[in-house]
């Protein structure tokens, strides 16, 4: 009973664990005052822009709120497929998490999910240290789980990157499972660890698929050198059992997974990106707690305490040799492999990011940490082991204290705990008193705590003042979805709630916008918007809406969200085409060339002009316009010049028409309306037309004469096309808007991933539907065979016969059905393999259960029975009188 209390209060350690890093990662957002503390936001690049607005949609999801289902997304990019979001965004247990919060608490919602994430990874963490070696001090493993969640990965990078910090439960998790099956070799751990390494893959497969690399680090660490191993065949044996679990569980975890894996293959494409390593200091700098340097460095800081124990790891004579060896080997080949391309591609999948290019440094954090607690758990005595990692320390800090990744946290935090660490292990080196003992563990618990709360402080504040960060729910986005709501009208016609908190406002706030960012975005959906006018970045994975009314009345948006001449919001409604209409067999195609060109083909009508321009520039500019290169118009500007050179583009259009300039590639500014600057590009080193571009733009209303003069500026050498300026007479956009409209058919139904509709009697063209084709979508005519649709000018179409009835589209993600497949091989592999074990489990019982003859005795034989009538009528047989009994066999 005893026994059992005390390794009751040993795991106490596992909450506790989760409770200190939890407290730890609070006390850095109350120190700065950010949200939900104070009135400093949080929500920085991804978190704000993808990860808020889609546990929103996931929220509405779920409360029947949204339009669309797990399938399809019908608030953003006119319709685009979701489960890749789900699965890149919010596919983890955590995410449902937003049921229990209101909804203007979303923000509120996704800091939970941190807290709770960054908890569970130091719960999972401390439960893998003590089984590896339950020996150590239980308070310190408490204190390695805290290091490794509150890793400089963790803080920095899973700072805002809420989806990648499962990765971070993931590794410990899986390293933990790993373990059972090494130890126990049992049925059970066969056959929970698949389901829970499924449940990991589904949450974020990206960062799993780094942690379970890093599991397979710890596994082969363990084969070579585990004293308690046993032989060969036995090590082997286990590791097989490590990798089918984790093969069964990512087949297990194939429905999605597939289906995720073709959205990502037929995803707006990014320029391969080529991994260039950085300075070694700048990299192992990164090791001291308190250093940020998202996007550029690897955050592999542990804590003073953790670094010195995974530095004391080699030189830690109680631990055996070979097994110092192998680790340290293991340990040292996974930090240098961030530096190499082709160990780089291996960690990120063979696809190199566009962004941070060290998003596995949290599992080499973990590593280290298990070094440390391995250390610490053999106990500590020599100098040696103290002094060598000391000095290490020592070297590192005096040469990169001053990095720019180092903080005032840094400076400060790292001599002061190593001094409180050497100390405590000083004084408690030769037989201490209890008291002395927990002195120490308690000076040192403080310290590890108040780095870990500073770190987080200090990370956060540093970031916050490089990268952009929004705004929190407020009473703007409040107005914003009570407009949205008010005239909402889907399927008949889309609202749209604009962008003005971020790019995935339909999302976010509500509506059925253009607005959409997602690194699972399709392509076709991506240069069929780019080709009608859309602004963009990230390579075309986030739109900017052109807020054109030609586009308006292709995609059915009858109203939009605005601000009036105070700045307030308000909705600007307007007459539109609808969602589905008919169109000829062989619809008109424009003959213009670029957005404007294929805004009518699209439209069905002539509604522009683009005419010849002239180019003037303004007195005392240096700017230079050329026209030699073929479609194009080359501004020049020399580039010592400070001040910003003008230039004017005239032209002449039908009196009244409103004039929009198309400059996808145009790095300046336009003159709206002869009064307002407005920027098209800015400056930067993001190549315009390949990661940037900017929106076809209203920029002047023709006069009585017809002249168009609209002014630029510009600072550096830009291209304009040579029909840049559009001229859109309203008369025909009405009467264009008047013949879609006399087209839509009788009925239709959009359903969460379906669009049924039905049609007048003796229809006979091309039904064309709002949306993009995607990926995935079937349809058929009456109850006809479905096939994949047409298209036409990139909205869906289908032909019909004037037979024809209704017509039916479904979206199913493509790879769903393989998914299944391998999901279901995957389970009939693991029962397979847990049958196997069985039968040998009881082969093993039947062999060890068999009677050991002795030698020189013969076994007793069988008795005769001496009637066969009953049991009742025989007699007992009666032993010899002269001769003993035989003794019972052994076993």
């Amino acid at each position: 009973m005893a026994a059992a209390q005390g390794r009751g209060r040993e795991w106490l350690a596992v909450p506790a664990a989760a409770l200190a890093a939890a407290l730890a990662y609070i006390a850095g957002g109350i120190i700065r005052g950010s949200y939900p503390y104070g009135p400093k936001p949080r929500n920085i690049l991804d978190l704000g822009q993808q990860f808020i607005p889609m546990h929103a949609h996931l929220r509405d999801l779920m409360t029947g709120a949204a339009p669309g289902d797990f399938f399809f997304n019908w608030s953003s990019g006119y319709g685009v497929p979701y489960l890749g979001d789900f699965m890149a965004y919010n596919g983890a247990g955590l995410s449902w998490i937003v049921l229990l919060f209101p909804r203007d608490k979303i923000d509120l919602a996704l800091y939970v999910i941190a807290v709770i994430a960054i908890a569970a990874a130091a719960a999972a963490m401390t439960a893998y240290l003590r089984k590896l070696r339950p020996s150590g001090p239980v308070w310190m493993a408490g204190l390695a789980g805290v290091s490794y969640a509150t890793c400089g990965w963790a803080l920095d990078d899973g700072g805002y990157m809420t989806g990648w910090l499962y990765g971070l439960i993931a590794f410990p998790v899986i390293c933990l499972l790993c373990e059972w099956i090494w130890r126990s070799r049992s049925l059970p751990s066969m056959i929970v660890s698949p389901f829970v390494i499924a449940l990991f893959w589904y949450s974020h497969f990206y960062t799993v698929y780094m942690a379970s690399l890093g599991a397979a680090i710890v596994v082969i660490a363990r084969v070579l050198s585990d004293p308690d191993g046993g032989d060969w065949r036995r090590r082997m044996g286990g590791a097989v059992r490590s990798l089918l679990a984790v093969v069964i569980g990512i087949a297990l975890a194939a429905p999605l997974l597939v289906p995720t894996f073709r959205a990502v293959g037929y995803a707006r494409p990014s320029p391969d990106e080529i991994f260039h390593p950085i300075g070694w200091l700048y990299f192992f700098g990164r090791l001291l707690p308190g250093s940020e340097g998202v996007g550029k460095t690897p955050g592999l800081a542990i804590g003073t305490l953790m670094l010195l124990l995974a530095l004391s790891f080699p030189f830690n004579w109680k631990i055996a040799l070979r097994e110092r060896i192998v680790w340290s080997v293991a340990l040292l080949l996974a930090l240098v492999s961030m530096q190499i391309r082709i160990t780089h591609e291996i960690w990120h999948g063979f696809d190199s990011p566009n962004g941070n290019p060290f998003r596995q440094a949290f599992v080499i954090a973990g590593l280290m940490v298990i070094a440390g607690w391995m250390s610490v758990s053999a106990g500590i005595q020599r100098v040696s082991t103290v002094a060598v990692p000391a000095v290490f320390l020592a070297a590192l800090y005096a040469l990169a204290w001053n990095n720019w990744t180092s903080t005032a946290v840094t400076v400060v935090a790292v001599p002061v705990v190593a001094l409180v660490v050497i100390l405590a292990w000083f004084f408690t080196r030769r037989k201490p008193t209890k008291t002395v003992l927990r002195i120490a563990a308690g000076v040192i618990i403080a310290a590890v705590l108040v780095e870990s709360g500073a770190s987080a402080y200090a990370i956060e504040a540093q970031r916050g003042k490089k990268f952009y960060i929004g705004h929190s729910w407020s009473t703007q986005q409040e107005t914003a979805r009570t407009l949205v709501l008010g005239a909402n009208d889907w399927p008949r016609q889309r609202v749209s709630p604009g962008a003005f908190t971020t790019i995935n406002d339909p999302m976010l706030i509500g509506g059925e916008g253009s607005e959409y960012y997602s690194s699972t975005i399709p392509d076709e959906l991506s240069q069929e918007l780019i080709n009608l006018g859309f602004g963009y970045s990230a390579f075309g994975r986030s739109f900017v809406d052109p807020v054109n009314p030609v586009v308006d009345s292709v995609f059915a948006m009858g109203g939009r969200v605005t601000l009036d001449s105070k700045g307030k919001l308000q909705l600007t409604r307007s007459q539109v085409g609808p969602f589905v209409s008919v169109r000829p067999l062989h619809p008109w195609v424009s003959g213009l060339s670029g957005a404007f060109g294929l805004q009518e083909t699209a439209l069905g009508a002539s509604v522009y002009e683009t005419p010849k321009l002239r180019a003037y520039v303004a007195k005392g500019s240096a700017v230079t316009v050329s026209d030699r290169r073929p479609g194009a118009l080359v501004i020049a500007e020399p580039p010592d010049l400070k001040r910003a050179g003008e230039f004017r583009l005239t032209a002449r259009c039908q009196p009244g028409s409103e004039v929009y300039l198309d400059g996808p590639e145009f790095v300046g500014d336009v003159l709206v309306d002869g009064r307002t600057w407005t920027i098209s590009l800015t400056q930067g080193p993001k190549v315009p037309g390949i990661f940037r571009g900017a929106p076809v733009r209203r920029v002047s209303t023709a006069g009585p004469s017809g002249v168009v003069d609209v002014t630029l500026r510009v600072r550096e050498t830009t291209v304009l096309p040579d029909r840049a300026i559009g001229c859109l007479d309203r008369g025909k956009l009405d009467a264009a808007v008047a013949t879609l409209r006399q087209s839509q058919p009788t009925e239709t139904h959009v359903g969460g991933h379906s669009i049924d509709v039905k049609l007048k009697p003796q229809t006979r063209g091309l039904v064309v539907m709002s949306t993009v084709r995607s990926p995935g979508w079937r349809c058929q005519v009456d109850n006809g065979a479905f096939r994949k649709p047409t298209q036409m000018a990139g909205l869906m179409a289908m032909p019909v016969g004037r037979t024809a009835s209704s017509v039916s589209c479904v979206y199913h993600p493509a790879g769903l059905r393989l998914g299944l497949l391998v999901g279901a091989g995957g389970l009939g592999l693991l029962l397979v393999v847990v049958g196997v074990l069985e039968f040998l489990r009881r082969r093993r019982l039947r062999l060890e259960a068999r009677p050991i003859l002795v030698s020189g005795i013969d076994p007793p034989a069988e008795e005769t029975p001496i009637a066969s009538g009953p049991a009742s009528d025989q007699a007992p047989p009666s032993p010899s009188s002269d001769k003993p009994a035989p003794p019972t066999p052994a076993g």
